[in-house]
């Protein structure tokens, strides 16, 4: 369990796709963008929330039912940094004021 609560702590960080692999063989591509390591008063077990690729639908499901997780999708926010957003936001506030 702990192994599995460290890999959603990173597929909930991740930017891109994942595919989570259920234990009754299923497979759900989507973007995982909620977790309850401890439940919540809405469902008492731990749960992911995921919103499936092509789909405006939300999706829960309960970490009992997690066979595995694989990062599929292409981490949109690799090699971007705070540090480079702050660079480029004051470069742009700059030459707005120099308008």
């Amino acid at each position: 369990m702990k192994e599995l609560n460290s890999t959603i702590e990173k597929a909930f960080d991740y930017r891109g796709s994942i595919t989570l692999e259920l234990k009754d063989g299923r497979k759900m591509v989507g973007y995982l963008f909620n977790r309850e390591a401890r439940g919540s008063s809405r469902c008492p077990e731990p749960f992911v929330e995921m919103m499936p690729e092509n789909s405006s639908d939300k999706v829960r499901v309960k970490y009992s039912e997690i066979a595995g997780i694989a990062f599929t999708g292409e981490d949109t926010a690799a090699g971007k940094s705070w540090e480079e957003w702050v660079v480029k936001e004051e470069v742009r506030k700059r030459s707005v004021a120099k308008v």
